[in-house]
This record gives structure tokens, sequence and C-alpha cells, in this order.
């Protein structure tokens, strides 16, 4: 009896995050899955849960996204953790009791930083930490240091974050870690990348790739390119942005790493957006969406969505521009990605722009200027001014236009982005 106990205790908080996570059709799943893996919903045991986990982010990918179903995947394990946890501190003579406390709560934190769970990913982390201290675990500490990193560089939070990952390299050089060195680099030059401070970002990423280079980790090679050629891309080096942006698809191909691959075609859309390549540009954001649904992908799925969008705008199909946006904010909204709130609002503005429908095109652009008013990112707001001052200056509006592409000067020069400030300059100059 007492196991039958335990086992409907554990179907019910399962049933609970099913049901926070899909409604009513969540129990439905769950029944499913726990006949694939022989057992029921109320005689599940903790043993079950590893093997539930990986069927239900399985199952679930093409009918949620590849997002929401790893998010239940993960919430399924992360209850698996805490129920573990709690029995080694029910027993205090547990033979490395603290070494399993450790492990434990980083798997924790890894879990809840991979589903978007920052707040708690960080509580976790910091145990991590502490416990890191108190058993002499370096590569533990490192590893901690460097999460939080991205953590906090995914919230845009860039000083806390440039604090963890230079402990993080410190850390791993002494233990002779290469590639925990070598993503604190990549962490770095990223984060220097969104700060508009391209000297800085590509000194990292350069000592990143050297030191990837020297692994196996082709996937990780792969990512750190990318952000190479996000570097020269905004610096208008596109032929080196070009050059890494192939030399990641070559290495994430053979990873079948299918979220990085959509993102690097997305890039090289990107770049033939900049050298006004319409016909690529959309071949490769084609690409991207299609590596995307591979996975069931939300966010390239979308990103893929709004760009083509403005290779559409731009190569002078707006309407068709306006269905790929809506589109987008469908999935993004879902999803809650802010940048790509941010991107689709001022490609909705350019659309609207172009069909000359003014207030419509005002009031996207300036819901994208709100919303990068929580994201420290410059690069985006002086590109977001830049598209605004056109439209005005298309309106009529000589004062407004003048105001918004000034800006985008200002910016683009501060951050050393040369070829966009003279971008934005000849169109100033011609008002």
């Amino acid at each position: 009896m007492k196991g039958t106990t335990v086992g409907r205790h554990i179907g019910m908080q399962i049933q609970a995050i099913m049901a926070r996570e899909m409604g009513p059709q969540g129990s439905a799943y769950l029944k499913t899955q726990c006949k694939e893996i022989g057992t029921t919903t109320e005689a599940l045991s903790l043993r079950d849960l590893s093997q539930l986990s990986q069927r239900m982010t399985r199952s679930l990918r093409p009918v949620l996204g590849d997002e929401q179903a790893n998010r239940i995947g993960k919430e399924i394990l992360k209850f698996k953790i805490i129920k573990e946890l709690e029995e080694l501190g029910n027993d205090k003579d547990i033979p490395h009791r603290e070494r399993k406390e450790l492990e434990a709560y980083s798997r924790l934190g890894n879990i809840s930083y991979t589903v978007g769970d920052w707040d708690d990913a960080i509580d976790y982390y910091d145990t991590v930490l502490r416990l890191s201290n108190k058993t002499g675990d370096k590569h533990k500490l490192a590893e901690a240091h460097r999460t939080l990193g991205h953590i906090y560089k995914r919230r845009t939070n860039w000083d806390d974050a440039i604090d963890h990952f230079e402990t993080a390299k410190k850390i791993s050089t002494t233990i002779n870690h290469n590639m925990g060195v070598a993503d604190s680099y990549r962490g770095l030059g990223y984060v220097f990348w969104r700060m508009g401070k391209y000297k800085k970002a590509r000194e990292h990423i350069d000592r990143a790739i050297e030191l990837a280079k020297n692994s196996r980790e082709k996937g990780v090679l792969g990512v750190i390119y990318i952000e190479s050629g996000l570097i020269f891309s905004d610096i208008g080096e596109l032929e080196k942005a070009e050059i890494a942006y192939l030399s990641s698809i070559s290495l994430l191909k053979d990873e079948r790493d299918y979220q990085q691959l959509s993102r690097a075609y997305n890039n090289l859309g990107d770049l033939y957006l900049q050298k006004e390549m319409w016909k690529d540009a959309v071949e490769y954001f084609t690409c991207c969406k299609d590596t995307a649904e591979t996975i069931n992908h939300q966010m390239m799925m979308a990103w893929a969505l709004f760009n083509t969008a403005e290779a559409q705008s731009k190569s002078g199909s707006p309407k068709e521009a306006l269905d790929n946006c809506q589109k987008s904010l469908e999935i993004l909204q879902h999803i809650d990605d802010q940048v790509g709130l941010c991107a689709v609002h001022r490609n909705f503005g350019l659309a609207h722009g172009l069909l000359r429908n003014w207030s419509e095109s005002e009031k996207h652009f300036q819901k994208s200027d709100r919303i990068l008013e929580d994201i420290n990112s410059p690069f985006n707001v002086a590109h977001l001014y830049l598209e605004w001052g056109c439209m005005k200056k298309e309106r009529g509006d000589v004062s407004g236009a003048r105001e918004k592409l000034e800006h985008a000067v200002e910016t683009f020069g501060v951050i050393g982005a040369s070829k966009y400030a003279k971008k934005a300059e000849n169109i100033l100059s011609t008002l």
C-alpha cells in the first residue's frame, strides 16, 4: 500500500506539471506516455521519470514546438531531482552527501537555465557556488560562474555577465580546462558585441576560436563562428562574416545541431539583406525556417519569417511582408521573445511605411522603441532609428526624419558600426 501511495503522489505532481503547461489535454498525454513505458499515472516512481521525460519531449515536440516540449521534459526531470534532494536531506549519513547535493543543484541550475527560468537558475547556481567552494570542486565552480555569465548575458545585465565570465576564465585556466576557457571567451565576446565594443569582442572571439580549434568540440566551434560572423557583419566586413557563417554551417551540419544551424542560416540571410541581394536573403531565411521546423524550434521559425518580411518589403512586396510579420508576431508573443518582438514591430513599421499607412507605421516603430527601452542593445536601437527616419522622410516629416537619422548616425558612430553610420549620413544629407 505504501508504494501505491507514493506512486499516486508522484503521478499527481506530474499531472500538475502537465496541466500547468498544456491545460486539460496534458493528462491524456501523460497517460499515453506512461502506457508506453509500461506503467500508469498512479504507479509512477522516481526511477520512471528520466524515461518519461525523454519520451514526453520527443512526442510533444511536433505538437507544441521544441521550446515548450523541452520545458515539459525538463520540468519532469526537475521534479525528480528535487525529490532526490529531499531524500538526501533526510539521511545525513549518506556517503559523499555534499558532492551528491552539488551535482543535483548543478543539474537543477542547468535545467532552469535551459528553459528560461532565470531567477530559479540563479538561486540554484548560488548554491552550487557555495557547495563547490566547500568541497573544493573547481570544475563545478567554473561551470557555475560560466552559466551565470550566460544567464546575465541573456538578461542583458552586462556587468554581472562580464564578472562571472572573467571569474570562470581564471578558474578554468588554473585547472587546464580549455573548453571552459573557450566558452568564457565566447561569452565575453558576445557581451562586448552586444555592447558595441567591437575591438574587444573580436579579441575575445578570436581567442575562443583558437582554443576551440584545438579540441574535438565541433559544435562549440560552430557556435563561436556564428558569433564571429555577427561582429564582422556589424562592422561591415561582410566577406569575413560570410566565411564565418559558412564555416559554422559546415560544422553544425555534421553535428546535426538543428537549433544552431538554423541560427547560422538566418544570420547568413541577414548578411545578404545587407548586400541588398534579396533573392539570396530569402533563400537562406527559407533554409533557416526549414531547419527550425525539423525540431519545431519556434523562435528561429519566427525570426526567419520576420527577416523574410524585411527582404520582401525592400524588394517591393510589402503586402506579402505584412503577412509574414503577422505569422512571426503570433509565435513571438507565445514564446515571449522580446528581441524578436522588437524586430518584428520594426519590420511592420517598414512595410506599412512603404504602403504609406503612416499611422500604422508610426505605431509599430513606437512599439519597437518601447521594447528596446528594456534591452541594452545600441545596434538594434540605431537600426530602428534608421528605418524610422527613412519612413518619416518619405512621409514628408523632415524634422522628424532628421531627429531619428541623427540619433542613428550618432549611435552607429559610438559603437564603431561605420558602414551603417555612413548609410544613415547619406540619407540625412538628402533632407
